[in-house]
């Protein structure tokens, strides 16, 4: 059942314009019958290259943002929504770069002593 600004169009003798934003619409020409008004739409003026940037951006740009927003923004010192977000990862990155107690104590081993040492050679 077509809605109330359809069937306005109807009434005028005008089709309606729906615009699809992910691919580039077809020309939409009028009829002899329709008024045909000085400036006609003649499609698109954007290249097809803009509707797949446009959905690059998008699914780029978002993520990032929301991502930004959670982990970078300065909210204050004060407690905010993102707080345990934030106290979660500190813990995560201070355990991914700190040594496990076993870890430490294999850096702490005397290591022996190397008697090796390069060979002297004397140049003539």
């Amino acid at each position: 059942m077509p809605t109330n600004s359809v069937k306005t169009f109807k009434m005028l003798g005008k089709t309606p314009c729906i615009r699809s934003y992910s691919k580039k619409s077809p020309v939409i020409r009028p009829t002899s019958t329709q008024n045909q008004s000085a400036e006609q739409d003649n499609g698109d003026f954007r290249p097809p290259w803009v509707y797949s940037a446009s959905h690059i951006l998008t699914y780029t740009l978002i993520p990032t943002a929301m991502v930004y927003c959670v982990f970078l923004a300065d909210w204050g010192e004060r407690e905010h929504v993102f707080s345990p977000v934030r106290r979660w990862t500190t813990k995560f990155k201070e355990s991914f770069f700190s040594l496990s107690p076993d870890e430490a104590s294999l850096i702490e081993k005397p290591q022996p002593p190397t008697t090796k040492g390069l060979p002297i050679t004397r140049g003539n």
